[in-house]
């Protein structure tokens, strides 16, 4: 890993910001009612006695034409995605929400008062993101994450740098060769420049005291020409308690991961590549010997994901299988001792 030349973060890349989004039903209100008031001016001019009682049914009005905007666009401001319902962390407790944002990846780990987060699904999720977050009570971010520039796992982080405090941001060293310029990864960029976020990428070996615990990077061990497999390898570790994470990783990285002598056993994995076939070797599987698996995917994707092969590698550990795409979001609370506590949006335990 080492050599490599470090992309320069306070230089303007020169890629497009990306618009802000447009909140159509908010200006639809305000149309309609400014054209309320210039048709009662029109007709009554500005010193109508009525203004008092006309002023009043007009707050009224108002009130009932913002009800049904809502009814017809759904809420005005961020609620929780799936409506899991969550009180705080209790005293000495750590809870990793694995967020429901479609085909893509979004972690949370949440306990002592700081908060972590490991991507931020696709460009469009950005918002559910922020929204899941305050609903939880989250307001600041003190370490985020982004394994790999694809799109399904940074894409909304920009929005959340944006509309969040964050301390911190880190990132995979991915080779010259395969930097990206695309809009996502350079708006990402300009975001943290703009909210004055530190940057800094991940190596193995170090180690970030956050949440009570450690949060550790194992990987990526060596330089790869596809972006997948430059995924960070993230361990947390709580005390007894133990979650990986590992992005896209793919099985000649996995490989790699195990031949460096990793300890990359866990009980809580976040399966790789949204369980495809391409990752989650039988032998990573059998080194890792989790007592649970998340798959982050969406409904009805595209790519078949969750691969059967990937779903009877679980089943043959055997781990108990947690899917975004049919249980929402997934919340795993635990307090070091090495026992679990799961939530879902579905209900099921």
């Amino acid at each position: 890993m080492a050599g490599r030349k470090k992309i320069s973060f306070s230089a303007r890349t020169g890629g497009k910001r990306r618009k802000k989004r447009v909140n159509w039903p908010v200006i639809l209100s305000a149309g309609v009612l400014c054209a309320a008031y210039l048709i009662v001016v029109l007709f009554n001019g500005f010193d109508w006695p009525g203004w008092q009682e006309g002023w009043s049914d007009l707050k009224n009005s108002a009130k009932i034409l913002l009800e049904a905007v809502e009814a017809a666009f759904g809420q005005l401001e961020d609620s929780t995605p799936d409506g899991l319902v969550l009180d705080p962390p209790a005293g000495g407790e750590v809870r990793v929400h694995f967020i429901d944002v479609g085909q893509g990846d979004s972690v949370l780990i949440e306990g002592g008062g700081e908060a972590v987060l490991i991507d931020a699904g696709e460009n469009d999720k950005g918002d559910e993101v922020l929204g899941y977050l305050d609903s939880i009570g989250v307001d600041k971010i003190d370490l985020a994450a982004g394994t790999h520039p694809h799109s399904d796992h940074i894409g909304g982080m920009d929005t959340v740098l944006e509309g969040m405090p964050a301390g911190r941001l880190m990132l995979s060293d991915v080779p010259d060769s395969i930097v990206p310029t695309t809009r996502t990864y350079l708006d990402l960029l300009d975001a943290a420049e703009a909210a004055d976020v530190e940057m800094f990428y991940g190596y193995p070996g170090d180690q970030i005291s956050v949440c009570g615990g450690v949060l550790s990077v194992l990987g990526p061990v060596e330089d790869y020409g596809d972006l997948n497999n430059e995924s960070l390898v993230l361990r947390f570790d709580y005390g007894e308690s133990s979650f990986l994470f590992t992005g896209d990783q793919e099985a000649d990285a996995e490989e790699d991961l195990l031949a460096s002598g990793a300890d990359v056993d866990a009980d809580i994995l976040k399966v790789g590549h949204h369980g495809s076939g391409t990752s989650s070797s039988e032998e990573f599987l059998a080194a890792v010997s989790p007592q649970a698996a998340v798959i982050e995917c969406g409904e009805g994707n595209e790519y078949g994901h969750p691969h059967l092969e990937v779903l009877e590698r679980l089943e043959a550990l055997p781990a108990k299988v947690y899917r975004t795409d049919l249980d929402g979001s997934v919340v795993v609370t635990t307090g070091g001792d090495g026992n679990y506590r799961f939530e879902t949006a579905e209900g099921r335990p």
